[in-house]
């Protein structure tokens, strides 16, 4: 690759890394295992979305599905990296399953993040809507999580 070209392709790079992004995480459960949808989950999730602000996280929409969640969390990098966010987020539920006689394991190992903080992306490949709107069409199937409404102006 000659150097004109890599000094094009990493111009972009200034796009990438912004401050507080905007991230779209799908979490599953371990061999899809109906586990979530559960007043005692949701309240969990509520309290730790409550309680992320002072860690610099701030959870927006959401979807609690019983085998798996879909939510649009911003960080502050500064504060907290998404993976370590995700790891509290997965080990608070994982206590709640625990005292509710739920055996471990209860996560697949991995997670789906999606940054949505370069814009160009979004634009051009759409993926943001397609999530969002896949997000609506199951929380509106099944009734659990926040109203979409407040988040969709």
């Amino acid at each position: 690759m000659s150097a004109e070209i890599r000094k094009q392709r990493l111009s972009r790079l200034n796009l990438v890394f912004v401050r507080s992004p905007i991230y779209f995480v799908t979490a599953c459960t371990q061999n899809c295992r109906n586990i979530l949808a559960t007043p005692a989950i949701h309240e969990t999730f509520l309290r730790f979305g409550q309680e992320g602000p002072s860690h610099g996280a701030w959870i927006g929409a959401y979807v609690l599905m019983p085998d798996h969640l879909h939510l649009f969390v911003a960080t502050d990098d500064e504060q907290i990296a998404i993976s370590a966010w995700m790891k509290s987020l997965k080990n608070t539920i994982s206590k709640m399953l625990r005292e509710n006689g739920v055996a471990p394991p209860h996560w697949q190992k991995h997670s789906s993040i999606t940054c949505f903080g370069v814009v160009s992306h979004i634009q051009k490949s759409g993926t943001m809507f397609a999530k969002t709107q896949y997000g609506r069409a199951s929380y509106q199937r099944l009734r659990i999580g926040r109203m979409w409404e407040r988040f969709s102006h």
